[in-house]
């Protein structure tokens, strides 16, 4: 929870201060023990309920890290994502720059999901249903509270809990009549509708109805009408477009039991993810990220999903010890997501990706749980069964792919120029040091590098483009093929210029592919022709686990907890790459980015892999409890994410990802103390080995970057504070601020631009961050009138990135700390039927650079960047039935 006022917003200077700020709260806190239990008046802080260990609990007397966000706060926040949230919790992130791969960071771990073969380091569950990649980034409409379970949740959470758990509690059904529609209108044309509906036909069955639609235009303006999008939508970067329904019923079959039955729904169709062009192609020589225009030609760009899911949810109670609960879904969806890679319009630097993914996934899990005066135990059996397929598409136009073989071209044209030169001047007489046969042959101080460098320059390389007629005549003639080709084109005798290559078409272009047995060279006829290159994916994935975890009370005040789980993760993947489908225009042509799939005798063929990992994992847990207002623990735990494939890299069918195990000690503490101030701490070390990390690589042999899944172990230690002070009874005061460093050791690489960075250990701090927050309701005599401020300061770190790259080095705005401060003020009417609201995000209209690279940064010199919305205003109308 959070704190504002007092504390003014700066950053916190160093670690030793964050810390110092945690250790004497907690001392605070406890020595308070006495006087708090002593105290004469009602407690004023709130008592929040979770599910965090498949129990109802009060937050305070759970022996683990676990934050809750209310519906209270998505309201007066006007939150909808999980990334409006995550500020909230500390330790952790949520980015859905990209809707459909959006990624969780629990602890500085962050989750590398564009590969469909591999999975989250921390699980997202929606009503208890556990959600995979693509389909975790949901709308919150008609939301309970959102629970953050943070260290490993392998015992009862299972799969893909190493670093933690999101739990999304939607509200179920009830008996009582009830409902709202709300509008909530803002800058940018925002447009967000909500509707909630709650009968009960009878006195055991109760219906409940929501739905959210919510639009808003972009944030820059796409001012170029690309050809091949004409008469299309061309959206803007950042334009929303997101729906969402859900109903439910709940049935009383008998005092003991109940049956809960849900269909939801989700339509995302909205522009695909923020690309503002940084190079010198893109609008305003990618000077001004903030301008407001882009000039983007992306090809039917978008970023849709279409999501539906039934569940039912069957809860028993034998007797007053012993119940029951069962619950089963089913869930599907569809997505696309094509992205514009270039940021630019320049149709020889078109470079354009697509994630197309259609799947599915069976989940049922059975819970028994056993409560009496000393033990409370939950054990069940938990399965599921994920289908998928996924097509990735790289599409180029034919201006950019033979900017690609251009490239190829002056580089293998520079190496027979060296051979060329090393024959000549008798390398091989001077022991091969080429650089003494050098200085032997043009005189002190030449080098081998600097006489090649010389000849190929002289013979007009490296040239731009294939299609500059100018540039291709002069290398032509350079090279000695000036002459043979005017003489097979029937104008022997006469010099080889551009205005002739110009004149005859694809003429020369196909005579010298035809010569040097090169397909890939061909002429400017097929300019705005597409060349597509796709990885096609399938998977089968099965998990399944047994767990039994116990709750024991010692005595008054000593609870021990214990558990262990059984996980075992099964996967087939494959992987197809077919012909480019440029061959259909120019037979011959072979891949240029991802080279074909073939069977052993050389035939076009998926490749199959298969493999399987299990794990025992638990938890031990002391719970001390001073008094019934404070609370301490220790716990060791540990966590298990299964091991997979890159869906971009064939070789991992031989060299699959291994498992993500982690190791977690935590010390914490939680209490009330004068009755208002509630104050929640931890200090943890935690160890993860096998660490997958989601990179963009461009290797030696590789025509571009690819993401690109590396491994590697860290080591984190931590501490995370929050504080929530109830000053008065219409004031509320809370901070929540973590420190960390971890230190990492990952495998060699190449980063996006070709660069290789060696192994080596590092060592990293978490930036310096925390929010503040203030609600106030203030009495002015009519109705309720509520005030809530929150500010949130990220200081920024992304200079100390390993192998940062030169290109990033150079935008300023990339290296900005965050400072975003928001407020909302509203009134609701004395019969709570009318509420009326005003607000504003980001009202101090800071910017910012939140990523920067890009597939083609180094290959053609056009790196994007995503960035962050300004401020915005807006009103609520809300109307309760």
């Amino acid at each position: 929870m959070q704190r504002c006022q007092i504390i003014t917003p700066q950053k916190l200077n160093t670690s030793k201060t964050l810390l110092a700020a945690a250790l004497s709260s907690i001392l605070f806190s406890v020595s308070s023990a006495a006087y708090a239990q002593q105290a004469a008046e009602q407690d004023d802080t709130e008592v929040i309920m979770v599910t965090a260990q498949k129990r109802q609990q009060n937050i305070m007397k759970v022996p683990v890290v676990v934050d809750s966000v209310s519906a209270d706060t998505l309201k007066k926040t006007n939150s909808i994502l999980l990334s409006d949230i995550d500020k909230f919790v500390p330790g952790f992130d949520f980015s859905d720059s990209n809707m459909t791969q959006a990624g969780i960071s629990m602890r500085g771990i962050s989750s590398p999901n564009i590969s469909v073969g591999g999975d989250p380091s921390s699980a997202t569950f929606f009503d208890g249903v556990y959600m995979p990649r693509a389909a975790q980034n949901v709308l919150f409409s008609d939301i309970a509270r959102i629970e953050v379970l943070k260290g490993p949740q392998g015992t009862l959470f299972g799969r893909n809990a190493a670093m933690g758990v999101v739990n999304i509690m939607p509200n179920a059904p009830e008996n009582d009549d009830r409902g709202f529609v709300k509008a909530v209108l803002g800058t940018d044309n925002l447009r967000r509708y909500e509707l909630m509906a709650n009968k009960a036909l009878t006195d055991t069955f109760f219906v409940r109805v929501n739905a959210l639609v919510n639009t808003q235009d972009g944030l820059a303006e796409n001012i170029y009408q690309a050809p091949w999008n004409s008469g299309t939508k061309e959206w803007d970067p950042g334009a929303k477009d997101h729906n969402a329904a859900r109903i439910s019923i709940k049935w009383l079959l008998s005092d003991d039991t109940d049956l809960q039955l849900s269909y939801d729904y989700d339509d995302l169709e909205q522009a695909p993810p923020i690309e503002i062009g940084v190079s010198q192609w893109a609008y305003g020589g990618g000077k001004d990220l903030f301008s407001g225009k882009v000039e983007n030609d992306v090809r039917n760009g978008v970023e849709s999903r279409d999501m539906y899911a039934y569940t039912a949810k069957l809860n028993h109670q034998f007797d007053d010890q012993l119940s029951l609960a069962y619950t089963i879904s089913y869930r599907d969806w569809k997505t696309v997501n094509r992205e514009d890679e270039d940021g630019t319009k320049d149709i020889t630097r078109y470079f354009d990706t697509s994630n197309n993914e259609d799947s599915s996934i069976f989940y049922q899990e059975l819970q028994l749980n056993y409560v009496s005066d000393k033990v409370n135990v939950v054990g069940g059996f938990s399965y599921s069964n994920e289908e998928v397929t996924q097509t990735s598409e790289l599409n180029l136009t034919a201006d950019s792919a033979a900017r690609f073989v251009t490239g190829s071209l002056n580089e293998e044209i520079k190496g027979t120029i060296a051979a060329q030169i090393a024959d000549m001047i008798q390398v091989d007489a001077f022991g091969g040091d080429a650089d003494a046969a050098a200085q032997n042959a043009f005189g002190p101080g030449a080098t081998f590098a600097g006489v090649v460098d010389n000849y190929y320059q002289s013979a007009g390389f490296p040239i731009d483009h294939l299609w500059d007629a100018n540039a291709w005549a002069g290398a032509l003639n350079a090279l000695g093929f000036g002459d043979a080709i005017m003489g097979l084109i029937g104008m022997g005798g006469m010099p080889l210029t551009g205005d002739v290559v110009t004149a005859t078409g694809n003429v020369t272009y196909d005579i010298v592919a035809q010569q040097m047995g090169i397909a890939e060279i061909f002429g400017p006829s097929y300019s705005g022709q597409f060349w597509e290159e796709s990885i096609n994916n399938t998977g089968d994935f099965t998990n399944w686990g047994v767990y039994l975890d116990a709750d024991w009370s010692l005595n008054d005040k000593w609870n021990i907890l214990a558990g262990l789980r059984y996980s075992r993760d099964a996967k087939d993947f494959s992987w197809y790459i077919p012909m480019t489908s440029f061959a259909k225009l120019r037979p011959g042509v072979d891949n240029i980015l991802f080279p074909m799939t073939k069977d052993d005798k050389g035939n076009s063929a998926p490749i199959l892999a298969s493999d399987s990992w299990d794990k025992i994992t638990g938890r031990l847990v002391a719970e001390y409890q001073v008094n019934n207002d404070h609370m301490l623990f220790a716990s060791f735990s540990t966590g298990y994410k299964a091991g997979g494939y890159d869906s971009l890299v064939v070789s991992s069918a031989q060299q699959p990802f291994k498992p993500e195990d982690t190791t977690n000690f935590e010390l914490g503490y939680k209490g009330i103390a004068f009755n208002s101030l509630r104050t929640t701490a931890s200090i943890y070390h935690l160890q993860l080995d096998n660490r997958q990390r989601s990179i963009s690589s461009k290797a030696p042999d590789s025509s571009t970057a690819v993401p690109t899944i590396i491994n590697g172990d860290t080591t984190i230690n931590g501490l995370e504070l929050g504080l929530e002070w109830a000053v008065t009874s219409s004031l509320n005061l809370g901070l929540v601020t973590e420190y960390r460093d971890s230190d990492e050791e990952w495998e060699e690489f190449y980063n996006e631009e070709g660069t290789f960075v060696p192994s080596e250990k590092n060592s990293r701090k978490a930036s310096n961050n925390y929010t503040l927050r203030a609600d106030w309701i203030p009495d002015i005599g009519s109705g309720t009138t509520t005030i809530h401020v929150d500010y949130t300061f990220v200081e920024n770190t992304n200079a100390d990135e390993v192998g940062l790259e030169e290109y990033k080095k150079a935008v300023t705005a990339y290296f900005k700390d965050t400072q975003d401060l928001n407020a909302r003020i509203s009134w609701e009417s004395s019969d709570d039927q009318f509420e009326v609201a005003l607000w504003s995000k980001n009202l101090l209209d800071k910017r910012y650079v939140t990523g920067l690279g890009g597939l083609t940064a180094s290959i053609l010199g056009t790196p994007v960047a995503t960035i962050n919305r300004g401020r915005e205003v807006g009103i609520d109308l809300t109307y309760h039935f």
